[in-house]
């Protein structure tokens, strides 16, 4: 007997059910009660992908915010630099003044003296006192002794001047002029300062250091008659605060400082101080 599919069998067995139709290639039949194979694919995406999220977000609320403008990385404190605490500066009560050096030879003003230094250096002694001299008439002449200080007036002859035994013991002369006498008689107008031949007398100019070895030095430069008035003197360096530096006949060194030259331009009276080193 041919038993049709679907139909009741006639001896009481139940009919077999149909088989169901094909399904399209590429699709699963859905079974009720269990999800489809894909939704599983899909949960295992989500699933890794929700906990990346939420990993971050928890890391992000851990987190302090950075201040705005600051670098993202890590932030190294520089090292510190010990300041240096400036010494306290000593109280004038406990300051010790430096001693004062040698004293410097600096140069001097225009129009002042040098710097003085009377030190005798060794075998000399060093004395101090006065010297002058004043206009001598016509016949005469003052003889200046510079070891001591000392003007002597004698009579002279007009045109020869003192003799040598007057001379002994004297570097300068202060004397008339001689065409003033022959003019004027027996009242020159004018007067001459020289130095007696062989005599070593020289100008130790303003400004010089006025000193043992600056002195002698200027002895050295000689010095012959002068007469005054007319700017002479000036231009021989004859002015208040120069000086007259000889090496007597004795062999000492003479400064005789100018320190005024009268009222009388062509009859000057001049004196001033005089410091002797002598041999001692």
């Amino acid at each position: 007997m041919t038993e049709t599919m679907g139909q009741p069998d006639p001896r009481g067995v139940p009919p077999r059910p149909a088989a169901p139709p094909p399904m399209p290639v590429g699709l699963e039949p859905v079974q009720h009660g269990n999800p489809p194979r894909w939704a599983w694919w899909v949960i295992g995406i989500v699933i890794p992908v929700m906990g990346t999220a939420v990993t971050l977000l928890a890391a992000s609320g851990n987190k302090e915010p950075s201040p705005r403008g600051a670098a993202s990385g890590p932030t190294v404190a520089p090292a510190s630099t010990p300041t240096p605490t400036p010494s306290p500066s000593p109280s004038p009560s406990s300051s010790i003044a430096p001693l004062p050096g040698p004293p410097s030879a600096s140069p001097s003003a225009p129009g002042s003296s040098g710097p003085q230094d009377l030190t005798a250096p060794a075998g000399y002694q060093v004395h101090q006192g006065r010297w002058g001299i004043a206009p001598p008439a016509c016949g005469e002449s003052q003889l200046v002794d510079l070891d001591a200080g000392v003007s002597t007036t004698v009579e002279v002859d007009r045109e020869d001047g003192p003799t040598t035994t007057q001379s002994t013991g004297s570097e300068l002369e202060y004397r008339p002029y001689a065409f003033s006498c022959l003019r004027d008689g027996d009242s020159a107008s004018s007067v001459e300062l020289r130095s007696f031949t062989g005599r070593q007398v020289g100008v130790l100019k303003l400004g010089q250091p006025q000193s043992f070895e600056s002195c002698r030095a200027a002895a050295g430069t000689g010095f012959g008659p002068v007469r005054a008035g007319g700017g002479r003197w000036t231009d021989r360096g004859l002015v208040e605060g120069a000086a007259l530096c000889a090496v007597t006949d004795k062999g000492s060194v003479a400064m005789a400082l100018l320190e005024g030259t009268g009222e009388e331009p062509y009859r000057p009276a001049v004196s001033g101080n005089l410091v002797v080193w002598s041999k001692g």
